[in-house]
């Protein structure tokens, strides 16, 4: 079984190529990304695709997912968790539809190689098919690391070195090594208050961990 997720624009074709190309069998399932805006072409597109893909696969499981397009992050998260979410082999199409999907889509993507099989791309320049390398863009953080920004995301932040110590019972000196790392990777933000220095999860340490598989072992 596989499930496509695709952005969906007024191309139905950036969609129904690589499906084919890929194959479709019964059981699979195909997820369109629209923006959470009615628009005619938009539903012509769907109907193009759902008619030609259900000659294939009479009965195809084939649905729509509206997406909010004007906040960057969450529409990367909420892409995430759409990926996450996939069942069977999860196959990802990066052609087509709106660029205020198609880029948070991209870095999901990117972002959540535990979880995606495969990637095409519709070209542009001659309208073939490639697959793309799952490259790692998660940054070079370690399970500790990793663990202490999940920590820090339940908790109420901005908190200080001394705060999050106390909080997670760990030492100051392990905690304050840990946070300059996370903040060489821009996984989070500190500031100075006094003496103190104040600790913040930041935006792509929100997105990494939504799909950083090895915290759900």
């Amino acid at each position: 079984m596989r499930t496509y997720l695709a952005p969906l624009g007024f191309d139905s074709r950036r969609v129904v190529r690589p499906v084919l190309s890929e194959g479709l069998d019964s059981g699979d399932h195909v997820l369109l990304l629209q923006p959470a805006t009615e628009s005619e072409q938009g539903d012509d597109a769907f109907s193009e695709v759902e008619d030609v893909l259900t000659q294939v696969v009479p009965g195809l499981d084939l649905w729509t997912e509206t997406l909010p397009y004007s906040d960057f992050v969450e529409t990367t998260l909420y892409c995430a968790d759409l990926i996450r979410a996939s069942d069977g082999e999860t196959i990802v199409i990066l052609g087509g539809g709106a660029r205020e999907l198609l880029l948070p889509l991209t870095v999901a993507t990117f972002t959540s190689t535990d979880y995606v099989d495969t990637i095409l791309q519709v070209g542009d320049i001659d309208s073939s098919v490639r697959r793309i390398p799952q490259l790692n863009l998660r940054g070079n953080v370690s399970d500790a690391e990793a663990r202490l920004l999940a920590d820090l995301d339940a908790l109420d932040t901005p908190l200080s070195i001394s705060q999050i110590a106390n909080k997670l019972g760990k030492s100051k000196s392990t905690i304050a090594r840990h946070v300059s790392s996370l903040e060489s990777e821009k996984l989070v933000s500190t500031t100075k208050e006094g003496r103190s220095k104040n600790v913040s999860i930041t935006d792509s340490g929100r997105v990494f961990l939504k799909t950083w598989s090895r915290l759900q072992i």
